[in-house]
């Protein structure tokens, strides 16, 4: 109702019923299917083997930009040019932040690789969504210049007409595209001819392989001349339609002016619709007068970042898109500078970060030495979440958008298109096959029969990690045999157990890892032996720092309990006379647990502490965190491998089922004493979330510290993933020089509360 009252407020008319509906749509779209963007701050994207790289993730809306708390958990993974994967980590995220490092392998080979990162809910959707970032990783022990490239001489060229359509006898601006197989724009020329070989249009680009020409087409064949390096390639262009509609925006000073030409087609209303990041800025509905219509879209209705513009017929139809970009008021909102320019090395360097953003602000800060190694521009967060991020296809120094006319960007505008839904998507319930991990990270299994390894539905399933902290969840599989259970502190390398007490059950683990991939071209290194001393200087650094640098720590979490919590009766055995019966245990010192035998199988249940009666349901039965399923077997164990006996005698659930109580057996070392499963049980490695370690950098406060014989050979000087600005106010940091001299580099990015990205940068010198 809301929306709709909006809606007429900022239309001079109330247009047509079914293109109010898009509106309306578009709306319900963006509450139903909340789209989440990553950004990885990287402290480089220049590795050496066998380092450590550091990183820090941001979860925000695709919205607001807002960091928001909807995932837990992000995938980051390291790939290579043929999309195999060499790397793969998860990282825990709280409250729309997440920190980790990748260690290099010594064995990896020198070339050019891609990070890229994403949550389950991005799995929904394509994998084009998903945070790309290009890294070179040399391999300094082993050779380099093998031998050179062989060059590639293809190129792609694209034209595409403003708003989508060419229609006869309109004059419309064509845009261009020409790349070559990496995806760099190229320097050409142009010609376009008709059907009778006439020329008709010459043409070049402006910048990174894009331009604009106009151009009155009839209804015949057009070919497209390009002249590339001595080469020319013929290119069609699409067909001209007799009859439709055409768009053309012009980008004035504080407004875009739309002008509508139409052939063929009878006066109507036609609807303009305006959103950024399918938030609606502008709607307008106005009927056709002659076939043509001219409005203004005053840039303070629109917001930063790309705006999309559709033109709907009197029906809701789309017939004319067109992006436009706004750029951010300030780009400069944050200042970020050092107290000197120049210094020596071991000496103390103070950074002071000014934010002009009245919200809390979260930062990540990189200080790194700049050398002529860097084979990519590293990303910054404003130019990626206000335009790479939206668009298709990979964008040529996004960053140079923001500081360029307003013709080169229109440029990019024409030529790539929004990625983010297609209208006809509004009105078709999308089905989602991964829910968000909102509470922790999600295990996925399926259950299969063992004989017809088809997926049973309705059946109970475990998996426990069994340790000195256990942990254990449980769910019953769905319709298709799918088992999802939470994993709330599994982390690092772990073995798991997979169970279900359905004999005929059989349990496969399912990788949280995407396995769809986009086309990423990466070029080859384009180092030379001029560039041996500065990769001698890589080497030595990490090795320096591998054999004499005071190494990272591993932060562990601080809670160690069981999944449970703390039991309510606890029996810690050796305070009692060992019994070497599990049974005689049982019954001489545990008063809540009572243990029959009937027949040939032994039965647990737990004493209602209120009334002395047996509760009635089914107890839990643990060792280690693994669930025993007859208790028979627990009774056989040695008792003299247990240390403690956990009990919690009332409700309790795992996951989604319930049990009467909870007894639980803990060995001495968690290693489950030597147990003899069955052999169904299925028993496999598994990664949990990355244990987060804390990056180490020297200080040099005193004349002994500072004549250490110890070298200090850091191209890292500092790295530092949580820092935070109160609205305005300056924040400083302190570090300390290492005794590598060079021009070093400060890169400051981070996210606002507000939703505003941060970016800035300065360098200073380290001279000896």
């Amino acid at each position: 109702m809301r929306l709709l009252l909006i809606l007429i407020l900022i239309s001079p008319l109330a247009g047509a019923q079914p293109a109010q509906q898009s509106a309306t749509q578009l709306q319900q779209y963006a509450i139903e299917y909340p789209q989440e963007k990553l950004f990885i701050h990287t402290d480089k994207n220049f590795w050496v083997a066998g380092e450590t790289s550091w990183f820090k993730i941001y979860l925000i809306s695709g919205q607001s930009h807002q960091p928001i708390n909807t995932s837990k958990v992000a995938y980051v993974e390291l790939v290579g040019s043929e999309n195999q994967i060499l790397l793969q980590t998860k990282i825990e995220l709280s409250n729309g932040f997440g920190k980790g490092q990748i260690n290099i392998p010594a064995s990896i080979s020198s070339g050019n690789y891609y990070l890229r990162a994403y949550t389950r809910w991005m799995k929904n959707y394509s994998a084009d969504f998903f945070f790309h970032q290009p890294i070179t990783i040399v391999n300094t022990f082993r050779r380099l210049f093998d031998g050179e490239q062989q060059p590639n001489s293809d190129i792609d060229v694209q034209f595409f007409p403003e708003g989508g359509q060419w229609i006869d006898g309109i004059n419309h601006n064509i845009a261009f595209r020409a790349v070559d197989y990496l995806g760099k724009g190229i320097d050409f020329t142009g010609t376009i001819i008709n059907s009778n070989g006439d020329t008709l249009n010459h043409f070049k680009p402006a910048k990174f392989g894009m331009g604009t020409f106009e151009m009155k087409p009839t209804l015949q064949e057009y070919t497209a001349l390009i002249n590339h390096k001595g080469k020319t390639t013929a290119v069609k262009l699409s067909k001209v339609n007799a009859t439709g509609f055409a768009m053309q925006i012009v980008d004035t000073l504080s407004q875009f002016k739309i002008q509508i030409k139409t052939k063929g087609v009878f006066d109507q209303p036609v609807y303009i619709l305006a959103h950024t990041r399918q938030k609606v800025n502008f709607t307008f509905s106005q009927p056709l007068k002659n076939g043509a219509l001219e409005l203004m879209i005053p840039k303070s209705n629109l917001e930063a970042g790309i705006t999309h513009i559709t033109v709907f017929t009197s029906t809701g139809q789309p017939v004319c898109e067109r992006l436009v970009f706004l750029k951010p008021d300030d780009s400069k909102i944050l200042s970020v500078s050092t107290d000197r320019e120049q210094t020596s090395t071991r000496k103390k360097i103070t950074l002071d970060l000014k934010s002009k953003n009245a919200t809390l602000s979260n930062l990540s800060v990189s200080v790194m030495r700049d050398d002529s190694l860097h084979q990519f521009v590293q990303p910054d967060i404003v130019s990626y979440l206000l335009l790479s991020s939206d668009l298709k296809g990979s964008i040529e120094s996004p960053h140079a958008y923001l500081n360029t006319s307003h013709e080169i960007i229109d440029n990019l505008m024409l030529t790539h298109g929004w990625s983010r839904f297609r209208w006809e998507e509004l009105a078709e319930p999308k089905t989602i096959q991964h829910i968000p991990e909102y509470r922790a990270h999600l295990i996925e299994a399926t259950i299969l029969d063992k004989q017809t390894q088809s997926p049973i539905p309705g059946v109970i399933g475990y998996v426990s990690a069994p340790g000195k902290k256990i942990e254990l969840s449980g769910a019953i599989t769905d319709k298709n045999g799918l088992l999802l259970v939470e994993a709330n502190h599994l982390r690092g390398a772990n073995k798991l157990i997979l169970q279900s007490p359905y004999e005929k059950a059989k349990l496969e683990i399912k990788s949280s890892y995407s396995s769809s991939f986009i086309t990423f071209n990466l070029p080859p290194i384009t180092l030379s032996e001029k560039h041996t001393q500065a990769l001698i200087d890589k080497s030595i650094s990490m090795q320096v720092n591998d054999a004499f640098g005071n190494h990272a720590t591993t932060i562990l979490p601080a809670d160690s309990s069981a999944f449970y919590g703390t039991a309510p009766e606890t029996y810690l055995l050796d305070d009692y006379t060992r019994f070497p019966v599990m049974e005689e245990v049982m019954r001489e010192y545990v008063k809540s647990v009572w243990v029959r035998k009937k027949e040939d199988q032994f039965v647990i249940k737990i004493v209602d502490r209120k009334n002395g009666d047996l509760l009635a349901g089914e107890s839990l039965v643990l060792l280690d965190g693994v669930p025993i399923f007859k208790v028979n077997d627990i009774i056989a164990f040695d008792p003299l491998k247990v240390k403690q006996l956990d009990i919690f005698p009332g409700r309790y659930f795992v996951g989604s089922l319930g049990f009467d109580g909870i007894v639980s057996y803990r060995t001495y070392k968690g290693d489950l004493g030597g147990f003899k499963f069955s052999p169904e049980t299925v028993m496999i490695n598994y990664e949990g979330l990355q244990q987060q370690k804390q990056f180490y950098s020297p200080r040099y406060e005193t004349v002994p510290e500072i004549n250490t014989y110890i070298p200090d050979g850091r191209h890292l000087l500092y790295w530092n993933p949580d820092v935070q600005i109160k609205g305005n106010e300056a924040r400083q940091l302190e570090f300390y020089t290492s005794d590598q001299p060079g021009t070093y580099k400060v890169t400051v990015q981070g996210i606002a509360a507000d939703g505003t990205p941060l970016y800035g940068e300065t360098t200073f010198k380290v001279v000896r």
